[in-house]
């Protein structure tokens, strides 16, 4: 349905807030869903205690004896409710579903706390009549089994199950009901899951595609766990090998030199102490004294001298390691210490200035640090994640599906990348042109983006930064590349940036984008995913953060497709019924693709002939509606006492607010303008006004501006329009005024076009390649929403026709603005119809002023409308006004 527009003639009640009627209706829902959650839990109790042995006692009785207490043999009722809860159970599970009615309660008690919470119930119908058909497929199963076995069982088929089930049976006998059950069972199953079976089919797809990879991963882990283990056992023992050949070797130099090793000995010390402790002085009177030859007492001497490693024996004995275990830990760690300890920076003099050149680590002091870094790749979202997350950010009120994949053509695969010979040849170029003019380099980082490569240098201290800027040119001309544009300094770096166009440039799709976590899982209002970074990073930003963009560039820069590309991520995101556009085409083709969702997401004017405004004389019209949309949309934020449209939306969906008194879902309107150059042409002030207006005001009641154009000239954007555009989007533009036109900075001009842009939002800019949308992807697109349910027609904005707006003639004197006749006067006095003479003589604001001349038009005062020009004053003199007021007034 068209939106309804709430009547300016509308005044509410002084008797009726608007605040506590809201909270009126939203006390009633509560206890509402409080009372259903009751009589759930009432119904849950007297199914859960159904006993068959209630059924006889209820035959015996009638429902008036069962209702006088006197006469019930209570004791004989099993069921927790009672005689009540019985005669309930006995309904619900026999003579319909049997235990499947279980459901019902559930589905009561759910629902009771959507009401309580105030939540929208449009998903839980659909999966509430779901639920029903599951309950009632599987009581026909439990009367199909009950059939087979020839034991009818009440309780669990019930008898509506039992006859369904005998139905099924005698048309298609036994296996062929059996089929159709199961398959119904199935089917609802899965429409339970996701509410499509296609949905449901690719999630199970991609489970299984996760379980193989998780096997996969598995089974390499286990192999590289395997591997550390069998190269562990093999290390282990070749130190043991190691350590038995020297062992042979200790032993066999014992042998040579008859003499024990430094242990050895000291055990024998040991063995003699304790043997002479055991024989007492005795032994020592039979000692004879000995004489020792030279090689002994050499072997003595040694033997002191290893005293100190005797100690670390001791040492090494309080911690369980032999003393040759100890060495060689300590070698180890000395070793480990020299791996980890960073080379010595080397710092040359230049032999030509005696100062201060590169610093190369030791080993190369030829080249400086080159490194090169690509970027990561963006986790994907699967198609279930995406639609997830966007029906969970949309409240509904129409039947619709997001547009999926399929729609989207498929990345071609990457067969030509930027190679390191690539880089490694650019940076020597660059390397080499700046030493020939004295400019040392310490480090350089490669960054490989999709259009162009970063290369951030790291100059020496004494290093201009003006210098390097100098030899641009120069790195053009030894580089042969167009597009070459150097940053000087990097924000945030102690940096300089050369970007270098790439030799084979990749494509940047659309669906790249979209389908990513970053993009499906955001919580932006508006999102629009433009294209990638240097970095390889997706680049987005939130619309109503902006809040408004203007784009410029010259013809075929990627300028239309920049604007396709905003408008397919909102189309992915965001639901019609939270999102408008007002497209307005002067080209009359670039826009016309979307024709076919005018009922969906286009917003126009009432008597409009088409829902693309693309005569230009209409133009002015369209803008000054957006305008009186936007005041009303600010008398309904100042009703509802919030400060933007978020919270009034949400105050609106809490019902809080009531549709009587003019309240209604707001939702976010994005004005697409594609050429402003031919728009400022045929209208001038009459096009420039409504722009700055809208963007000076518009950003708190959700109304967003996407303003193109080609020639990015001071007559086009002028000062009014440019100082409310904060955020700028520049691709290749023909001279460097154009481009600090847009950017208030050079740079745009040195883009090497399709797609290469730069943004700027007050603070740095940005390079990015914008994705790309082929025109056939936007045709399959709208053509998939345009074939689903709609609103009934476009959203209407409000009627700006001089006979609408007054009301088909003159109101009463008494329904008249109190500066009627001052305006008159005013008009008559200047012979100049126009808003702006009413503003400046009597101090008012441009609504009031604009009702006002719609007022005079009504009484004959001045002519119709003319567009950018003032309107005809029909009176020519003061006198002629009074007689003329008179006559009016009688």
């Amino acid at each position: 349905m068209a939106s309804k527009r709430a009547t300016n003639g509308r005044k509410s009640s002084p008797s009726k807030s608007p605040g506590k009627n809201g909270a009126g209706v939203k006390r009633k829902k509560e206890i509402l869903g409080v009372l259903m959650m009751s009589v759930a839990l009432l119904l849950g109790l007297s199914i859960f205690s159904y006993n068959m042995a209630d059924d006889s006692v209820l035959q015996n009785y009638s429902f008036t004896e069962l209702l006088n207490l006197s006469q019930t043999p209570a004791t004989q009722i099993t069921n927790w409710l009672g005689p009540v809860g019985a005669v309930i159970s006995n309904f619900l599970v026999y003579s319909l579903f049997g235990y499947t009615t279980i459901v019902l309660p559930g589905l009561l008690l759910k629902y009771g706390w959507l009401i309580f919470r105030q939540q929208p119930l449009a998903q839980f119908h659909k999966r509430a009549f779901y639920l029903f058909l599951v309950m009632l497929t599987i009581s026909a199963l439990f009367g199909w089994f009950n059939e087979l076995t020839g034991t009818p069982s009440h309780a669990f088929a019930g008898v509506l199950g039992i006859n369904f089930s005998g139905f099924l049976i005698a048309l298609t006998a036994n296996w062929g009901s059996g089929i159709i059950l199961f398959t119904a069972l199935i089917a609802v199953l899965l429409l339970i899951l996701d509410g499509d079976i296609q949905v449901t089919i690719d999630r199970m797809r991609q489970a299984g595609e996760r379980l193989r990879h998780r096997l996969a991963d598995w089974k390499a882990a286990r192999a590289e766990a395997a591997a550390a283990r069998k190269a562990a056992k093999a290390e282990a023992e070749a130190e043991a090998e190691e350590e038995y050949e020297e062992d042979d070797f200790e032993t066999e130099a014992e042998e040579l030199s008859g003499s024990p090793s430094p242990e050895k000995k000291h055990g024998a010390a040991e063995n003699a102490n304790r043997n002479n402790g055991a024989t007492g002085r005795a032994g020592s009177e039979t000692q004879w004294p000995t004489f020792k030859d030279e090689d002994e007492l050499a072997r003595e001497g040694e033997h002191e001298s290893l005293s100190g490693e005797q100690d670390e024996w001791f040492d090494s004995a309080e911690t369980g390691e032999t003393p040759e275990q100890r060495r060689r830990r300590i070698a180890e760690e000395e070793r480990q210490e020299l791996i980890s300890r960073p080379p010595r920076a080397i710092i040359e003099k230049d032999p030509q200035h005696g100062k201060e050149g590169k610093v190369s680590a030791a080993g190369d002091q030829d080249e400086a640090e080159f490194t090169i870094i690509r970027g990561a790749e963006e986790e994907k979202a699967s198609d279930h994640e995406l639609r997830k997350a966007r029906e969970e950010a949309s409240r509904p009120r129409i039947r619709y599906r997001y547009p999926d994949h399929s729609l989207l053509d498929d990345a071609p695969p990457r067969n030509m990348q930027v190679t390191d010979e690539e880089v490694n040849q650019n940076k020597q170029i660059i390397t080499e042109k700046l030493q020939l003019h004295g400019i040392s380099i310490l480090k350089i980082e490669a960054i490989i983006g999709p259009t162009v490569t970063l290369y951030e240098l790291y100059p020496a201290p004494d290093v201009k930064i003006s210098k390097i800027e100098s030899y641009a040119n120069d790195l053009k001309m030894a580089m042969a590349t167009h597009g070459l544009r150097i940053i000087a300094p990097i924000p945030g770096k102690s940096a300089v940036g050369i970007e270098v166009p790439n030799r084979n440039r990749e494509t940047v799709h659309i669906k790249d984008l979209i389908y990513t976590k970053k993009f499906s899982e955001t919580k932006m209002t508006l999102p629009v995913a433009f294209g990638k970074t240097i970095e390889n990073e997706v680049f987005m930003l939130d619309l109503t953060k902006l809040p408004h963009l203007l784009m410029a560039g010259a013809t075929g820069s990627g300028k239309s497709v920049g604007i396709n590309t905003i408008i397919t991520c909102l189309l992915f995101k965001v639901h019609p019924e939270n999102l408008k556009f007002v497209l307005i085409d002067p080209k009359k083709i670039e826009l016309a693709l979307y024709r076919n969702i005018q009922n969906h997401y286009l917003a126009t004017l009432p008597d409009a002939d088409e829902p693309i405004i693309t005569d230009t004389s209409q133009v002015q019209l369209v803008l000054n509606s957006v305008c009186k949309e936007m005041d009303e949309r600010y008398e309904l934020l100042k009703m509802a006492i919030v400060r933007d449209i978020k919270a009034y939306n949400q105050k609106f969906a809490d019902g809080a607010l009531e549709e009587d008194l003019g309240h209604r879902h707001l939702p976010y309107i994005v004005v697409v303008i594609d050429e402003l150059a031919d728009l400022m042409i045929t209208a001038g002030k009459g096009i420039e006004e409504p722009i700055a207006r809208l963007a000076q005001l518009a950003r708190a009641v959700g109304i967003h501006l996407v303003v193109a154009t080609q020639r990015p000239s001071v007559n086009v954007i002028t000062g009014t329009i440019k100082a409310n555009f904060p955020s700028r989007i520049a691709y290749r533009v023909a001279s460097k005024v154009d481009s600090r036109t847009i950017l208030d900075t050079m740079g745009a001009d040195q883009l090497v076009g399709k797609g290469d842009m730069l943004y700027t939002g007050g603070a740095g800019m940005v390079r990015v390649q914008n994705a790309f949308v082929a025109t056939e992807e936007v045709e399959r697109i709208n053509a998939f929403i345009g074939a689903q349910q709609g609103f009934g027609g476009p959203f209407f904005l409000p009627r700006m026709d001089d006979d609408e707006d007054n009301g088909g003639g003159l109101p009463e004197k008494s329904e008249r603005d109190e500066l009627f006749e001052d305006a008159a006067r005013v008009v008559v006095m200047h012979q100049q119809g126009s808003v702006s003479l009413l503003q400046r003589r009597l101090k008012l604001g441009y609504n009031r002023a604009g009702r006002l001349i719609d007022q005079l038009y009504a009484a004959g005062i001045v002519g119709p409308y003319q567009g950018s020009t003032a309107r005809d004053v029909l009176i020519p003199d003061e006198v002629t006004l009074e007689q003329h007021l008179q006559d009016l007034d009688s």
